[in-house]
């Protein structure tokens, strides 16, 4: 048997803008209030998809969420006919506005924390939804991320859990978190879960950082009971990358089957990743290729500006053996600094043998680059034989998703847009054709 990793992308949202809304987010907060195009983001999102599959890697498709969410802002305690509800909020409260609009759900590395079946005692696969307590907007998100996974995975042997209590003390943000370690074949493997705060560092007025860590130790530690971990170790992020914007450990560090690549400041005690590469081959066999990139090599900012740790890592199948592409961001070429570090992997002993860069300028503005934009799933392959194949990318459903996006996204939205009963409905219809391109329900 082979455990093979699955790419599930978020298709992003008609109603994409830049709210500003992101806690510890640099690129969020600073281009709060700027144009957005949401039709660019789409299609620039779709082309990624493609540029992954065109690797070999399996590549599926989940819809954006239904949005404004107008039930929302009536619970805050607007009221009213659609068009006299949104400029109320408009006038009153236009940050809360701005979170019934987001559609931040198409980072679906935060969507759960997936742990591979051979890596639980029960020989299951799991997923459970995060609570992403740790903002509002996207503490909107868990209910229709588990109606949706639910649907999606109903026809596997998969455990679909709801999102922890909404708690600060379990505040969880899920795969963007969390990495796992494999053998050849996948079939064993060792779980990282990254975390941020614990019992001591929990009262946000007693944190030295000017960001809330977003990832709580208790958080982790209830995701592996749940899922029934056996091999899984935890592991502290440094404060000082939650202060200069690492609002989540995958922009800080990423991993793929044998190799870890990590700043020397993703993690607040250095000596673990000795403990890390021990267990992985214990476990796996294997031995671990850990690449730590040092600050002088690539300044903390930089590493945060450019997004490199946020690369997708991939096992390429249209290369032999087992060499691996490197799925950059476009700002990662503009940074001479990244990109030597790039090619210092190139040019190392390690198995990673390609760099290719995409544009996702209207994620990346928004603190989102290549592997926010996916959830991870390791699955055998009856189980992804199993998957709605409607949901696999291909070139036909490629063409029909482009279609749709062109015909029906808006080409830009405001602040001021968002006051407007017009553009409700133009994004729902975006919404209903996406849904019924990918055969979902909306």
């Amino acid at each position: 048997m082979t455990i093979q990793e699955i790419n599930f992308d978020g298709l992003v949202g008609p109603t994409h803008h830049f709210g500003g809304l992101g806690v510890g987010n640099l690129a969020s907060r600073q281009h709060g209030g700027h144009v957005a195009r949401p039709q660019a983001a789409a299609l620039t999102g779709l082309r990624k998809m493609q540029r992954v599959a065109a690797c070999g890697a399996p590549q599926f498709v989940l819809p954006p969420q239904s949005r404004p969410d107008l039930d929302f802002l009536r619970a805050i305690g607007f009221s009213g006919p659609t068009q006299s509800l949104l400029a109320e909020a408009a006038e009153q409260a236009p940050r809360l506005l701005a979170a019934a609009w987001s559609a931040s759900a198409m980072w679906t590395a935060n969507a759960a924390t997936v742990t591979a079946a051979p890596d639980s005692r029960d020989g299951r696969l799991h997923l459970s939804v995060a609570n992403l307590t740790s903002s509002t907007h996207r503490s909107l998100e868990p209910g229709q991320t588990h109606r949706r996974l639910s649907q999606i995975f109903s026809p596997t042997s998969a455990a679909v859990h709801g999102p922890l209590p909404s708690t600060w003390g379990l505040r969880d943000e899920g795969a963007a978190n969390h990495m796992r370690l494999f053998d050849d074949s996948g079939t064993r493997g060792v779980e990282l879960f990254v975390w941020g705060a614990d019992r001591e560092t929990n009262d946000p007025t007693l944190s030295t950082s000017p960001h809330p860590a977003r990832q709580t130790l208790e958080a982790s530690r209830a995701i592996a009971r749940r899922h029934r971990s056996h091999n899984a170790i935890f592991l502290r992020q440094d404060p000082r990358a939650i202060a200069a914007g690492a609002f989540h450990n995958d922009v800080v560090a990423t991993s793929c089957r044998n190799v870890l690549l990590a700043h020397e400041r993703a993690l607040a005690d250095l000596d673990a990743l000795d403990a890390v590469a021990e267990t992985y081959r214990r476990v796996c066999g294997q031995t671990l290729h850990v690449e730590l990139v040092r600050e002088e090599a690539l300044p903390l900012a930089e590493a945060v500006a450019c997004y490199l740790f946020n690369s997708q890592l991939i096992v390429d199948a249209a290369r032999p053996g087992d060499a691996m592409t490197l799925v950059c961001p476009s700002q990662v070429a503009d940074s001479p600094a990244a990109t030597a570090v790039a090619e210092r992997w190139l040019d190392g002993p390690g198995p990673i043998e390609n760099v290719v860069y995409v544009d996702l300028q209207e994620s990346m503005s928004n603190g989102g680059g290549p592997a926010c934009l996916r959830l991870r799933v390791p699955m055998d392959a009856a189980q992804s034989a199993s998957l709605p194949q409607a949901l696999r990318l291909d070139d036909s459903l490629a063409e029909r998703l482009e279609e749709v996006i062109e015909r029906t996204y808006p080409e830009e939205i405001t602040a001021e847009d968002l006051a407007r009963e017009e553009l409700v409905e133009h994004c729902q219809e975006a919404y209903r054709a996406v849904c019924e391109v990918l055969e979902m329900i909306p």
